[in-house]
């Protein structure tokens, strides 16, 4: 009797059937930047206002005062749809520097956001608004009707007329269509020296939960871990496609705003507020197709092997 060698690409495929079979989740958009300046070629990062390539990060402003500056996605997130009432999930990760370069007066801060397309620069330009926005627009109901962002703020500059109460200058906070926030928590930074901090904010579209984990240095100069979270119906703030990315702004004091890394994954989509009874159902749904499509895996590679 000859053996023949088992046909390994059939079984390699019936695999990936597999497999594909009992994750039928998708990869909308998935990058990982850990040296900016191939974006310069390739042009998938968009930069306006005062952004530059800087070395391998990108200066969303130089230290100097009235700048802003945004680094975008060049493609726009399919963050929902409105016939199937389904709703990506992302995490964006980034590292980050803001400093101060010594000074012991600095502002404003950095944003991560998501907004209505081509979204308009921040005119006339002031810090307030952190590089989205200026306080002209953010009196203009009608601006703010036509043009809607959810942003995380880290914040490094106390305005009266637009943060909470009880907030201190260094903070992080989440927008929501508005430069005053939702939630807000104290940001344990050291701005006057070039450190660099990380950043994961995290979008679960089946629990609404958009949380925000980032470090920060305690008195020792240790790293510690901060975190925040709002639990928020994207939906009701956004549109259906979404553009993406940082920005960031000085106002009459200044500070360095410099973004160094930056991996991002959108994973579409999962239907939100799903009942019981249908999640019971797919479930069932679910396992049958696992094990169907397990069965019939074996059974054809055990043919193979014949």
């Amino acid at each position: 009797m000859v053996f023949q060698a088992p046909n390994l690409h059939i079984i390699y495929l019936l695999i990936s059937i597999f497999l594909l079979l009992i994750n039928p989740c998708s990869t909308q958009i998935f990058f990982n930047y850990t040296d900016f300046s191939q974006t310069i070629k390739n042009k998938t990062i968009i930069r306006t206002g005062n952004a530059t390539i800087s070395g391998s990060g990108i200066q969303l402003t130089p230290d100097e005062v009235d700048n802003w500056g945004r680094a975008t996605y060049s493609k726009q997130m399919h963050l929902w749809d409105e016939k199937s009432e389904k709703v990506a999930s992302f995490t964006s990760n980034f590292s980050f520097i803001i400093n101060s370069q010594g000074k012991d007066r600095y502002s404003d801060g950095i944003t991560f956001f998501l907004s209505t397309p081509n979204f308009p620069a921040p005119r006339p330009t002031d810090g307030a608004g952190l590089g989205l926005v200026s306080r002209d627009q953010m009196g203009q109901p009608i601006f703010l009707a036509a043009n809607k962002f959810v942003a995380v703020e880290f914040d490094t500059f106390q305005n009266v007329e637009f943060d909470l109460p009880n907030s201190v200058s260094e903070h992080v906070g989440i927008n929501i269509n508005n430069m005053s926030s939702q939630v807000s928590t104290p940001w344990y930074c050291t701005i006057k020296e070039n450190k660099t901090y990380s950043a994961s904010i995290n979008y679960d579209s089946s629990t609404q939960n958009l949380s925000v984990t980032f470090t920060g240095f305690s008195h020792d100069n240790t790293t510690i871990q901060q975190h925040l979270s709002l639990v928020i119906n994207l939906t009701d703030h956004l549109p259906e496609s979404v553009e993406f990315g940082f920005s960031a702004s000085t106002g009459l004091i200044s500070e360095l705003h410099i973004l160094s890394t930056w991996s991002f994954e959108s994973t579409a989509p999962s239907t939100i507020q799903q009942s019981l009874a249908t999640s019971v159902e797919k479930n069932k749904e679910t396992k049958l197709v696992v094990g169907l499509s397990l069965g019939a895996c074996i059974l054809i590679i055990g043919l193979v092997l014949v």
